[in-house]
């Protein structure tokens, strides 16, 4: 069973930078390139394991601050042996002011991947 059968919900391609990292400081910047209402794909060259937890924070144009603990699922590489490419990261503890922004932003890109 590939990834993409595995998600719950639906993603939508963004393009936008985060700030992240293994505490609430968030002391690295890197791209989400797709995102959806309890995961998102971190493209970052950073090594990451499944099971690590990270935090996550950006702002969305019309929704202000977005805070969120996340959990790595997987780390993708484009061959073995080759830097990680980014991982997927599913969101744990999402509050429902933050679901509620997540929600809006994901209406601002419409089609789902």
């Amino acid at each position: 069973m590939g990834s993409i059968e595995q998600r719950r919900h639906p993603r939508v391609n963004v393009d936008f930078f985060a700030d992240w990292g293994w505490g609430p400081e968030c002391e690295y910047y890197d791209k989400i390139t797709s995102l959806s209402i309890s995961g998102c794909f971190l493209a970052t060259r950073r090594e990451l394991s499944p099971g690590d937890e990270i935090y996550l924070r950006w702002i969305g144009d019309s929704v202000g601050m977005i805070s969120l603990k996340g959990s790595v699922r997987n780390q993708l590489r484009v061959m073995q042996g080759a830097p990680p490419t980014g991982a997927g990261i599913e969101f744990v503890e999402t509050s429902a002011q933050n679901q509620q922004k997540i929600q809006f932003v994901l209406s601002q890109h419409g089609q789902s991947i």
